[in-house]
């Protein structure tokens, strides 16, 4: 268990960095620059608020989330690992893997001379992740907050044998209004349509939700955008190490949701970078992968 206050004494930064009792007694770290300010969980190393100075939020964060109890946080940016989806197996293992749903350590934190903020976290195999998953491995969270937010996920390899992961950076992206939102940039794409029981389509100009839209978009871009008129704003997605990109909104689903209000789906949109679908990722021993996200504002 990491203590609060020797976290503050360690790895503090005087006005950039600090760290407090969030819900349910989970750390939070709280980062302010000249250029943002955020928020991020200890439990699944989640950013849970990413805001431009004088600018809104990007993230939705459902007012009914569970901290901690071995649940999700709903909102912000949740780590699917090492597995996207479904248990692969089968087995009744937890969706999207268990690294959202333990605490992590924290490594480094240090201010650059640009005034960006960066937080190293990190996780490694333990009692509780060997219940889920049998393998050895050393995973990064790479956090940098400046006038854009950059995450890199890193996954090495320490096992004895080879293992595959598939993985996503599950941001959930506040709107204005789903009605006056539309995402660009994988016009001609090919998508797997998950409420088509995964049948392969082709995108036909910019994605619009009018429904429940759960798709994994394959050979995907290395970037692309959310535009939101009712905010009046784009948001540009850069992706790195990654194939696919997952867009999501539940829309009616989301009665079923107990941590998310019912009309919620009004209000955020997720695009995901990701290795999902035939973008697994398979690591030797020794060898790891990186996954990246930026977000930014594009004027």
């Amino acid at each position: 268990m990491q203590d609060i206050d020797r976290l503050n004494q360690q790895f503090s930064l005087a006005e950039a960095v600090r760290f407090e009792m969030g819900p349910n007694g989970l750390i939070m770290i709280e980062i302010t620059t000249p250029s943002a300010s955020a928020k991020i969980s200890l439990y699944g190393a989640q950013v849970l608020s990413y805001k431009p100075t004088h600018k809104e939020e990007f993230f939705y964060l459902s007012e009914q989330s569970v901290y901690g109890d071995a649940k999700a946080i709903r909102g912000g940016v949740p780590i699917c690992w090492p597995w996207f989806g479904d248990d692969p197996s089968g087995q009744g293992r937890p969706a999207h893997g268990f690294a959202r749903n333990q605490v992590w350590t924290v490594v480094d934190t240090h201010q650059k001379d640009t005034g960006e903020v960066a937080v190293k976290l990190q996780l490694t195999a333990n009692a509780h992740s060997r219940q889920f998953w049998h393998c050895d491995f050393h995973l990064e969270m790479d956090i940098i907050v400046g006038a854009s937010l950059t995450l890199r996920l890193t996954t090495t390899n320490t096992d004895k044998e080879s293992f595959t992961i598939s993985q996503a950076l599950h941001s959930y992206f506040q709107i204005g209004d789903i009605n006056n939102t539309q995402v660009r940039g994988f016009d001609n794409h090919h998508y797997l349509d998950k409420t088509l029981d995964f049948t392969e389509k082709l995108q036909q100009g910019n994605i619009r939700f009018v429904t429940e839209t759960d798709r994994i978009y394959l050979h995907a871009p290395t970037y692309c955008f959310l535009e939101d008129s009712s905010l009046n704003r784009k948001l540009l997605i850069r992706s790195a190490g990654s194939q696919t990109t997952v867009v999501w909104n539940p829309w009616q689903k989301a009665i079923s949701l107990a941590d998310m209000a019912n009309d919620d789906y009004q209000r955020f949109v997720c695009i995901e970078t990701a290795n999902a679908a035939d973008d697994s990722v398979t690591l030797s021993p020794g060898e790891s992968h990186q996954l990246v996200a930026e977000y930014l504002i594009q004027d």
